[in-house]
C-alpha cells in the first residue's frame, strides 16, 4: 500500500475537490512508489460518526468538500490535501452556521481517517487517525477497531472463530492494525466489564490485500433505531 503522494500521482474523479490544490483530485489506489518530490501532500478521508438526522457539508478552510451531505455512518473518499496545519470544519447540509471549527495536523506522505464524533452538536470534536501504509501478506486483510460510541463502556471486539481480538477500548479508543484472514466473517460487539453481547455483524466479506476500520457506531441509550449501537466496517 505504498504511496505517491505528488500533485501529479492521481486519476482526477470529478469536481467535488476544489480547495487547497485548485483541483479535484482522488486516491484511485494505494499501490505507487512513494515520491517525495513537489508539495508536501497527505491524504484525507472523513466519516461521518455521530448520530444526527441532519447530514453535515464538511470544509477544509473556507473550501467545501463533499457536494452532496454528508449522512451518519457515509464518508467522504481519500483527497488531497496539503500536509501541516489545516482548519476543518463541519456546517448543516447548506448552511454557514459552523458546528465544530478546528485545527488538525496532516502529515505528508501519510493517509489519515478523521472521524466527526460525539454525542450533541455540544460535544462534537473530531478523531484523527493515520492509516496503515503497508500491504497486508498474502490472503490476508488489515483491521483495526475503533469505538466511536460515546455513551458507551470500554468495548471488545472479536472475529467468531478467531483468536484475533480487539479489546478493551473506551470512547476515542483504538487498536492497532492486525492482519487476518480474508475471508466472509462475522464480528461481535461485547462490553468488556460483563461480556454483554452489544452488536453483531455477519457476512463481513473482507477482501485480500485490503485495509478495514471496523468500528462502534452509534449510541446505548437512544430511541431512534437508526442510531442504536452497532458495529460498521469502513474500507480503506
Amino acid at each position: 500500500m505504498k504511496t505517491n503522494l505528488t500533485l501529479n500521482s492521481f486519476t482526477k474523479k470529478s469536481s467535488l475537490f476544489v480547495a487547497l490544490l485548485g483541483t479535484a483530485v482522488f486516491f484511485n489506489s494505494c499501490k505507487n512508489d512513494i515520491d517525495n518530490t513537489g508539495p508536501a501532500i497527505a491524504a484525507l478521508t472523513v466519516v461521518n460518526a455521530y448520530p444526527t438526522t441532519n447530514t453535515l457539508d464538511f470544509y477544509i478552510g473556507s473550501n467545501k468538500v463533499n457536494n452532496t451531505g454528508l449522512a451518519f455512518g457515509q464518508k467522504l473518499s481519500y483527497f488531497e490535501a496539503y500536509a501541516g496545519n489545516t482548519s476543518v470544519n463541519i456546517t448543516p447540509t447548506g448552511s454557514l452556521t459552523s458546528i465544530k471549527t478546528k485545527s488538525i495536523v496532516l502529515e505528508g506522505g501519510m493517509y489519515h481517517s478523521l472521524f466527526i464524533i460525539g454525542k450533541t452538536a455540544e460535544d462534537v470534536d473530531y478523531l484523527l487517525l493515520k492509516d496503515n501504509p503497508s500491504a497486508p501478506k498474502e490472503n490476508q486483510a488489515n483491521i483495526r477497531f475503533v469505538n466511536l460510541s460515546p455513551d458507551a463502556a470500554s468495548l471488545s471486539l472479536e472475529l467468531v472463530g478467531d483468536t484475533t481480538k480487539f479489546e478493551d477500548r473506551v470512547f476515542k479508543n483504538f487498536t492497532p492494525f492486525k492482519a487476518v484472514t480474508a475471508a466472509k466473517s462475522n464480528f461481535v460487539l461485547k462490553d468488556k466489564a460483563s461480556g454483554t453481547v452489544k452488536a453483531t455483524l455477519d457476512t463481513v466479506g473482507l477482501v485480500k490485500g485490503k485495509t478495514y476500520t471496523i468500528w462502534a457506531k452509534g449510541l446505548e441509550t437512544t430511541t431512534t433505531d437508526a442510531h442504536k449501537l452497532s458495529i460498521q466496517v469502513t474500507e480503506h
